[in-house]
């Protein structure tokens, strides 16, 4: 059972990771195809560093409503099918 649970941590994690860098390259993309031609080098940066918060909390927000719950499931099946055997 061991097993089966770090193989669910390792899942949780991987899918969360992949989350947070798809919504980390696809913020700083339109970040900078909005931004790129209108603002200064300066601006720029610290657009940059703005297109850092939306991913961080989209993250978060996931992290809460679906990783939970999914995390709550899957350890369920998993306690419930060891019990079987």
């Amino acid at each position: 059972m061991a097993d089966r649970l770090l193989v669910l941590h390792i899942l949780l994690m991987m899918i969360v990771i992949m989350f947070f860098l798809v919504t980390l390259g696809s913020s700083i993309f339109f970040t900078m195809t909005i931004f790129s031609s209108r603002v200064s080098g300066e601006l720029a940066g610290n657009l940059m560093v703005l297109a850092l918060v939306l991913p961080s909390i989209l993250t978060v927000l996931f992290l809460h409503k679906v990783a939970g719950k999914l995390y709550d499931r899957l350890h369920v099946v998993i306690i419930k099918s060891s019990l079987k055997k």
